[in-house]
């Protein structure tokens, strides 16, 4: 009976042997797949990362060639494009650093979540850019519309009839008027903008900033074909005189 009982915890013991060595390598097999996917994650999110460090460059060497952007607009942008590339550069550390998936489900959301590069930030940028360049052109454009009142007032003082051009140069002034109306605010209305805002009310306001420099832009080409048609118009005057 003894002789049977120790053969039968011998068989036991060979029988284990086989089932635990496998279980043994299915744990290193789902190690190494642990292993391989916190790689591939970290490859991935340093990719984003590096992608939006690289745009933060372009945006910032844009800005400071940028000829119309006020000193105010591009000490804030800059700023905030610094601000942001600080920030993305920590949270890389963060996610090299991770040793775990859990970990890094946390993490690396937030490259999207806490910086808004693409949906706030660099909008935020080119808007304010744009604007500034409008309200430039428009000033600019106003002169000229100075230069042709004056080129009025001295036809119309030596007895020529100016009313048509009156009436061009006015448009032009109107279209001008309209231009700077709806660029002027755009800067205060964007540049408070944080990645946080995003979707409410980021995503409104920036559409919005949008669509009014878009409306600028085409008051400001009209402002344009009205000054040509004005001095169309004074050079006929002359013509015929």
């Amino acid at each position: 009976m003894k002789k049977l009982s120790v053969m039968l915890v011998a068989l036991l013991i060979v029988s284990l042997v086989p089932a635990t060595a496998l279980a043994q390598d299915a744990s290193a097999e789902s190690d190494a797949a642990a292993e391989r996917t916190i790689e591939k994650l970290k490859d991935r999110a340093e990719q984003a990362i590096q992608k939006r460090l690289d745009t933060i460059d372009r945006v910032t060497e844009a800005l400071q060639d940028a000829g119309h952007l006020t000193d105010d607009h591009e000490r804030i942008l800059i700023g905030e494009l610094g601000s942001s590339a600080d920030g993305l550069s920590a949270l890389g550390r963060e996610i090299e650093a991770a040793g775990t998936i859990a970990e890094l489900r946390e993490l690396i959301p937030l490259i999207f979540e806490d910086f808004r590069i693409y949906a706030v930030v660099v909008p935020k940028a080119h808007l304010v850019a744009v604007a500034d360049t409008v309200v430039a052109v428009v000033d600019r454009v106003g002169l000229v519309a100075g230069w042709l009142q004056d080129a009025i007032d001295r036809l119309n003082s030596a007895g020529f009839d100016t009313s048509e051009a009156e009436e061009a140069l006015a448009e032009m002034v109107e279209s001008l008027g309209q231009a700077d109306s709806l660029a002027g605010p755009v800067p205060d209305s964007v540049l408070p903008l944080l990645p946080a805002d995003w979707p409410d009310p980021a995503q409104g306001i920036l559409e919005g900033a949008h669509a009014d420099l878009r409306s600028a832009r085409e008051h400001v080409a009209s402002a344009v074909r009205s000054a040509h048609e004005v001095g169309r118009i004074l050079r006929d005057l002359l013509s015929e005189g």
